[in-house]
């Protein structure tokens, strides 16, 4: 004899995928979005710069330390959103030992090596009026 289940277990799991996947998709777009949009003027010194190498990726790191000394750890991307594709160059024009107001998009999150992006960068003497301008 046949008794019916009113309750599909297959099917449950099938739902809570879906429904993981869409809140996924939709919270990586509105992530991508703001912080894209999230814009950060600093004025630092470099103190370092590295590349981080992934299994197939690598990326562009740069250590600084702000005028009241906190540490600003920011990465060079390329961005689709904001149409940059030099990132190689401006990393390659960063140099250790400088003072620069950088622009920034993005967020930091230590957890997930997430930092700030640098899209663009102006170099400036460390006694500048500008730097006690942006202070």
């Amino acid at each position: 004899m046949y008794r019916r289940r009113y309750f599909d277990i297959d099917r449950f799991v099938i739902d809570i995928f879906v429904i993981i996947a869409i809140v996924a998709v939709t919270g990586g777009a509105i992530f991508t979005i703001a912080a894209n949009y999230n814009e950060q003027t600093y004025v630092a010194t470099v103190t370092d710069k590295e590349v981080k190498n992934y299994k197939n990726s690598s990326k562009y790191i740069v250590f600084t330390k702000t005028e009241d000394g906190e540490t600003k750890v920011f990465s060079v991307e390329d961005s689709l959103i904001r149409f940059r594709w030099n990132s190689s160059d401006i990393y390659g024009d960063i140099e250790a030992g400088n003072t620069y107001r950088f622009t920034t998009i993005g967020f930091r999150f230590e957890i997930l090596s997430i930092y700030e992006n640098i899209i663009d960068f102006k170099e400036i003497g460390s006694d500048s009026a500008e730097v006690r301008q942006l202070e």
